[in-house]
């Protein structure tokens, strides 16, 4: 007698299983799996000698974590945003101060432009406004072929400049002619039909026209089996919707 309740009870938890409802495994593929304190386990299961084993310093080194730079630009981002929200407000009058001051000193050169003796020496910095030319490409003997190449492009001799500063003139029977329905015709632009759609008519005609002879024409009997839309399987089974009994 005491066997046939736990005999019960472990159908009840059996049936209870198998009646709950399938986990979708497309949630596997399209929701992220969120990480835990926990539930980091490794695929594969690690050997007791890799366990125990001693690091070397370099593999401690390796094995730090990069550095987040995305913090420092986002850091870099609010302080310029605070910076902008400070010289916009018009109470911010010191800041504005310094802003004015900061961009209304003049640049300073370098040493070697604000020199009195040789302001423009072969070691001249960047921002010196002279060219220096070494001597041996000054006393250079030029050729006839550098002298012209170094001529301007001459333009050809067909050339025409433009002609927009060129006055057209309209004569008076033009200016005073009287357009015909014709010509108002021809200056409307072309309509172009879309090919994309068909104009919708009624619901029992055809997409496309039919012609006379189409519609007369006795069908074939190749043609009949032609038509006749493909059959299902002799084994084919229809789903069926499950169906709950109180």
């Amino acid at each position: 007698m005491d066997s046939e309740p736990e005999f019960k009870s472990s159908h009840l938890d059996r049936i209870s299983f198998l009646a709950q409802p399938k986990k979708s495994k497309t949630v596997w593929a399209t929701t992220p799996w969120i990480l835990t304190w926990g539930n980091q386990e490794s695929i594969r299961p690690l050997s007791r000698s890799a366990m125990q084993a001693v690091p070397s310093p370099r593999i401690k080194a390796l094995a730090q974590p990069k550095k987040d730079f995305c913090l420092q630009i986002q850091l870099r981002k609010e302080e310029e945003e605070e910076r902008r929200m400070k010289i916009s407000r018009p109470s911010s009058h010191a800041v504005q101060y310094e802003n004015v001051v900061r961009l209304a000193t003049p640049k300073t050169r370098g040493r070697s432009a604000q020199e009195v003796n040789s302001p423009h020496s072969l070691l001249c910095e960047h921002d010196c406004p002279i060219w220096h030319v070494s001597p041996s490409v000054r006393n250079v003997v030029i050729s006839p072929r550098i002298l012209r190449l170094a001529n301007p492009k001459t333009n050809h001799p067909i050339f025409t400049s433009n002609r927009q500063n060129v006055q057209t003139f309209i004569s008076y029977a033009a200016q005073t002619a009287k357009m015909t329905s014709r010509l108002e015709q021809l200056s409307l632009p072309k309509l172009r039909k879309n090919r994309h759609f068909y104009d919708p008519g009624r619901p029992e005609s055809p997409i496309r026209t039919v012609s006379r002879g189409a519609r007369i024409a006795t069908a074939s009997a190749r043609i009949q089996a032609l038509s006749t839309p493909k059959a299902l399987s002799k084994d084919y089974i229809p789903p069926r919707e499950p169906t709950w009994q109180p």
